[in-house]
């Protein structure tokens, strides 16, 4: 018996489906600019990540705008293999997919700061390469063929008139299915965690719902900035807060044995328990960036602690207050900025010396 109650009532062929797979489009193109954002978190980089500005995906290397070199990616899930027509052809607006990409660099003020311009494409490319029978996740300038080279050059010529495609430019099969690329990238997050904070307990779903919705809040801004600050705080999604929402969902393993010594401590410098409680959360963040943070300001500063803590037991002070104030006093400029009040340096000091045993 069929089941009546059960029966759609919208059931029919929809009209228009195409608004469905454009969203599907640029969703896949947020989650290929998370995937890259795990692969540079897990090598500890520092880096950006700006989506819809100037091109579909911009990373920067870097938080500060002086040292920041960028990469421009045009990010593209077309169903067809990517010939040399469909790379050259005139669009409705007059340019080519190439010529768009090359574009948004092309004799602008950055780009001798572009590294990398890529476009990436999920459906592979078949372009003429000078060795034969290979096929290449990553084809660069050097690896096409001179016919193919010359049939590149002599359309963008009369497209740009630009004599020669940049260095820079690579052709980019991603490693990213753009089938399921919702569950790979929790899987990709899990994966992270675990390599950064062995048999620790996380939430890799709220991670991953946390930072895919901040890109797409990030990427729907259209305001310009003029100030480097700005444009982070608007636009970008940063290193330092991606490892910040790890962080808030993640609890290593030894936070047990941790929070003893932390205790201990704070307790033989004869601090009250709501003092304690204030200490403990701040405590809690440097741990965390501490582990998590391969800047090198963040190096310096254990460097710092570290020498510091050892020259003072070296020289027979046995008082962690003396111990406390002495470092403190010692400190850099530079050092010092990284924290708001002296507690929160303080807090920093009983972490690195904690980690030391």
């Amino acid at each position: 018996m069929a089941d009546k109650e059960n029966e759609n009532p919208l059931f029919e062929s929809q009209r228009e489906k195409s608004g469905a797979i454009t969203f599907d489009k640029y969703l896949y193109q947020y989650h290929w600019a998370l995937y890259k954002v795990i692969s540079e978190h897990d090598q500890k980089n520092e880096y950006a990540v700006f989506l819809e500005f100037h091109e579909d995906v911009v990373f920067s290397d870097s938080l500060t705008s002086q040292d920041a070199k960028f990469e421009f990616n045009q990010v593209k899930t077309n169903s067809a293999t990517f010939n040399n027509y469909q790379l050259v052809k005139n669009l409705k607006n007059g340019r080519s997919i190439l010529g768009k990409l090359i574009e948004s660099v092309n004799s602008k003020p950055y780009a001798d700061k572009i590294t990398s311009l890529n476009l990436v494409c999920t459906s592979n490319f078949n372009l003429e390469l000078k060795k034969k029978d290979v096929e290449l996740k990553i084809i660069r300038k050097e690896d096409l063929s001179d016919n193919q080279l010359k049939k590149l050059e002599n359309a963008l010529k009369n497209e740009l008139s630009i004599s020669e495609l940049p260095s820079t430019l690579k052709f980019i099969v991603p490693d990213l299915s753009k089938k399921d690329y919702q569950k790979i990238l929790v899987g990709e997050i899990s994966s992270l965690i675990n390599r950064l904070y062995p048999e620790s307990y996380f939430n890799d779903e709220s991670i991953y719902r946390l930072l895919i919705d901040e890109l797409i809040r990030k990427g729907k801004v259209t305001y310009d900035f003029t100030k480097w600050d700005e444009l982070l705080k608007n636009k970008a999604l940063t290193s330092k807060q991606v490892t910040k929402v790890i962080n808030d969902f993640t609890n290593l393993k030894d936070e047990a044995k941790i929070e003893i010594e932390f205790n201990n401590i704070c307790s033989e410098i004869g601090l009250k328990s709501l003092q304690v409680k204030k200490l403990k959360r701040s405590f809690d963040r440097y741990k965390r960036q501490r582990i998590s943070n391969n800047s090198t300001l963040q190096k310096d500063t254990t460097i710092f602690f570290v020498d510091q803590i050892e020259n003072a037991i070296n020289s027979g002070i046995t008082d962690l207050i003396v111990l406390i104030d002495r470092i403190y006093n010692s400190a850099s400029p530079k050092i010092k900025k990284q924290f708001q009040t002296k507690d929160e340096f303080s807090t920093a000091l009983m972490c690195e010396y904690i980690m030391m045993n």
